[in-house]
């Protein structure tokens, strides 16, 4: 049975959702840091600039918080909120034909 979307039950999804996002991004800043240091390390030991560390280090960092950002998602997913739980149904009615 589908409900209402009120904002009562939205906000419940927003906040488990929210959490579990910031604790995933201080997970991603201390490993883009950990991950930074090490590269920015051996770039520097091999005599490249900070500029050019700098360059390629961001983005690497970038793509971790990304990477780890969809692990919030999938964790509220299916997630039972008492009254209601998150899950995903097909919009098909009937098998699909090409």
């Amino acid at each position: 049975m589908e409900l209402d979307v009120t904002w009562q039950r939205t906000v419940k999804v927003w906040w488990a959702y929210l959490w579990r996002s910031l604790l995933a991004m201080v997970a991603a800043m201390i490993l883009g840091a950990i991950v930074g240091f090490v590269i920015g390390l051996v770039l520097g030991a091999a005599g490249v600039g900070p500029d050019t560390i700098q360059l390629i280090t961001a983005p690497i960092g970038g793509v971790i918080g990304l990477l780890i950002s969809i692990i919030p998602m999938k964790m509220i997913l299916g997630k039972d909120f008492g009254e209601f739980r998150l899950v995903l149904t097909s919009n098909e009615t009937h098998p699909h034909t090409p």
